[in-house]
């Protein structure tokens, strides 16, 4: 599990780190639910599954832990075969 420290402004909003948001599938224009655990945690979570290098919220499914959409996994395929062919 990654961490770290961020200051809350002002206006109660901070950041959250780039290669955060993309692992949890969370790009601009998105939304993402917020929860308070009883123990004072909040989880956040994505709402709409995204791919996790594009940000397509379209045909997108699980590799393992890596969320992909179909024309991403299209093109990972094709540089496979480009150079391992």
């Amino acid at each position: 599990m990654q961490s770290t420290a961020k200051k809350i402004g002002k206006s109660g909003q901070i950041t959250i780190p780039k290669q955060f948001r993309a692992k949890a599938g969370m790009f601009p224009g998105g939304s993402v639910k917020v929860n308070v655990e009883d123990d004072g945690s909040v989880v956040l979570k994505s709402v709409v599954p995204c791919c996790n290098f594009c940000g397509s919220p379209e045909d997108v499914f699980d590799v393992n832990v890596t969320r992909i959409c179909k024309s991403c996994a299209q093109i990972i395929v094709e540089k496979v075969r480009e150079n391992h062919g």
